[in-house]
């Protein structure tokens, strides 16, 4: 007697792991437009296509969510009582990670870019530019793979397609972790001021990195060694999301380090009497008025032009400038060693 036909999997196994993924990739979204918002109010220096490409990230976001609840929507509602629902996959799952990668490629160029100009060198960026169009590559070929074949039972057919997508993007996802850390802990001195900058962004910079790199690999294992099964959705949906999320983080970070800074500058110090520090004053020409002084008691003051720092003695007036300054300063000379945009590249 021949075996009994297996069972076809339930709405309830098919579709929950969706419906979890799209809860979670809403939640997310919220969280990015806050970002988004934060970014907006802190971003007036940026150059216009840095803005722009927040400005993007935010309808692909937008669109990403909106496919991903018809993930739900469509056999849930639309299709309500069809019994093809557990068979055939929703029309909106081909468009899930192609949208994801139109959001994790940028971001990780950007990244890219960063780290050209951190290290000095084209060649781990290259390298990482590389990983991202590959990742793109992998989710435009599943696109087309589920379009061809829509079936949950035959996705086994094409798993090259999301290896080369979840694999690639989470190898760069590590390479930018890692040389980022590396290029930020060479520019380490003397200087705790500086120091905790850099630290503040190395920490950052592991956490958001780490987390997407730890989704898209859980993504690709579960996926590769639990087949015929629909759970891995309930994180990937969250990817893009994430993506968003690290690069907003790295970018919001920079307003954070400088308002660090000026608090610090706040804080008693041999320059300045705690009395006299909670009258300083800034502008946004990143320097400080003060009231009176003896020029005795201030044997230098700072000048700022783009990209370094001079000293020159102080002379009886009834104002100066100190600056807040990013940059490191040489004890010698009192230039800086190398411009800000090296350490806090947009």
């Amino acid at each position: 007697m021949p075996p009994a036909p297996p069972h076809p999997p339930t709405v309830m196994q098919v579709y929950a792991p969706f419906f979890v993924g799209t809860f979670l990739n809403i939640f997310l979204y919220g969280i990015a437009v806050t970002q988004m918002y934060t970014y907006h109010r802190t971003s007036k220096g940026d150059k216009p296509w840095m803005k722009l490409l927040v400005l993007y990230l935010f309808v692909m976001e937008t669109i990403n969510s909106v496919c991903d609840i018809g993930l739900v929507f469509e056999p849930l509602l639309l299709n309500f009582g069809n019994p093809n629902i557990v068979a055939t996959s929703p029309w909106t799952l081909r468009l899930d990670g192609v949208s994801t990668t139109l959001i994790s490629t940028p971001v990780q160029i950007f990244m890219a870019w960063r780290i050209k100009i951190i290290m000095e060198t084209a060649i781990p960026a290259a390298v990482i530019v590389i990983l991202a169009i590959s990742s793109l590559i992998g989710s435009v070929w599943l696109a087309v793979a589920v379009s061809n074949t829509p079936q949950y039972a035959n996705f086994d057919e094409f798993r090259g397609a999301p290896s080369l997508w979840l694999i690639s993007s989470a190898v760069a996802d590590i390479a930018i972790a890692c040389y980022l850390v590396y290029g930020l802990a060479k520019k380490r001195t003397g200087f705790a001021v500086l120091n905790d900058q850099i630290d503040r962004i190395i920490r950052v910079t592991i956490q958001t990195g780490s987390l997407t790199a730890l989704t898209a690999l859980i993504d690709v294992i579960v996926f590769l060694s639990v087949p015929e099964t629909t759970i891995f959705f309930a994180w990937d949906l969250t990817l893009s999301k994430l993506y968003t999320t690290t690069l907003l983080s790295s970018l919001n970070a920079r307003s954070s380090a400088i308002n660090a800074e000026r608090n610090k500058l706040n804080e008693p110090n041999a320059l300045f009497s705690s009395e006299a520090s909670s009258h300083l004053t800034f502008n946004q020409n990143n320097s400080v008025r003060v009231p009176r002084y003896n020029p005795q008691q201030v044997p230098k003051v700072g000048s700022y032009s783009e990209d370094q720092l001079s000293f020159r003695d102080a002379a009886p007036s009834t104002d100066f400038n100190v600056l807040v300054s990013h940059s490191t300063i040489s004890e010698n000379t009192g230039q800086a060693i190398y411009p800000p945009s090296k350490l806090f590249p947009p």
